[in-house]
């Protein structure tokens, strides 16, 4: 029974991820398991320092490429990411058009059926269980964006899932995922066109946001929304909203772990700079194309 978070970037879908997984009695993909999810000749159970390096090597990296980056994900090699890295080895993922211009790769991807790719994450997170024996018994906290597109063959494969939804004004939230696509571009790309990242992602965001309110609104047992002013407020209050709709008690070890988790987080990282009309988008765009999400969510 997976707990699955989705929402778009900076909704606190992040932030909520991060915290489910502090508790001891849950886990998660890790960033650089996400990157090297197989274990390398000679590797025993349980101690993947290499590919840990590995993935330390690779954050820094990216940091130094685009130093800007830290301001639109907290980058941590170490620390509970998305489940889309994993996704990316069945080739049935939307990463590479976030940072690189694949329009005829992205049709191809929205064409197929993502049950198989959905069926290949649940072996990958069972294989990454099995490498680390410290996970048995332990509940899996999953979080990507991605699967807001593919929610229902996600529910397909994982049917006793509980799916926490993170909701904030997509004026704001769309300009931000651009950028941050901008910002990845930037170091892969000798020129890119803001305008038509700007057209390529609100299109997309708009059709996964009703595809995901169209399921939901099906499932209403499944899903729990969470909007993005209260948990920025007060997210210990939110969780425990959170833990009585996952079936579980808010323990006072999960909320110490929680608390540690926000003490060790609570650094600036930059302010994010970013609007509409830099990726070619108006203010009429997002309220005739995500009116139905805006109305259901948001007012």
């Amino acid at each position: 029974s997976p707990v699955v978070i989705v929402g778009l970037p900076r909704t606190g879908s992040t932030m909520t991820h991060r915290l489910l997984a502090s508790d001891p009695n849950h886990t998660a993909m890790l960033w650089w398991e996400g990157r090297y999810p197989a274990m390398l000749e000679g590797e025993s159970r349980g101690n993947p320092i290499d590919r840990m390096e590995m993935g330390k090597a690779e954050v820094e990296a990216v940091m130094q490429a685009s130093p800007d980056a830290l301001t639109i994900h907290p980058w941590d090699y170490k620390g509970a990411d998305e489940e889309i890295l994993l996704l990316e080895h069945t080739f049935f993922s939307t990463v590479p058009e976030s940072f690189m211009r694949l329009p005829t790769y992205s049709k191809w991807v929205e064409s197929q059926d993502h049950i198989h790719a959905y069926s290949q994450l649940k072996r990958m997170l069972q294989y990454l269980q099995w490498q680390n024996p410290g996970r048995e018994n332990k509940r899996w906290v999953l979080k990507s964006p991605h699967h807001l597109g593919f929610i229902d063959k996600l529910l397909l494969i994982f049917p006793d899932s509980k799916v926490i939804q993170t909701h904030r004004d997509p004026h704001k939230t769309v300009p931000s995922f651009c950028s941050m696509c901008a910002n990845l571009f930037e170091p892969i790309s000798n020129s890119y066109d803001k305008n038509e990242i700007g057209h390529h992602w609100a299109h997309k965001l708009a059709k996964v946001l009703n595809h995901c309110m169209n399921v939901s609104n099906a499932n209403k047992e499944n899903f729990l929304n969470l909007e993005f002013n209260k948990m920025i407020k007060d997210p210990i209050l939110e969780m425990t909203e959170v833990y009585e709709f996952i079936g579980e008690d808010f323990t006072d070890q999960a909320e110490n772990a929680m608390n540690a988790w926000k003490e060790e987080n609570q650094h600036e990282m930059g302010a994010h700079q970013y609007s509409l009309e830099e990726f070619g988008l108006a203010k009429s765009f997002i309220e005739d194309n995500f009116n139905e999400y805006i109305n259901q969510y948001i007012k």
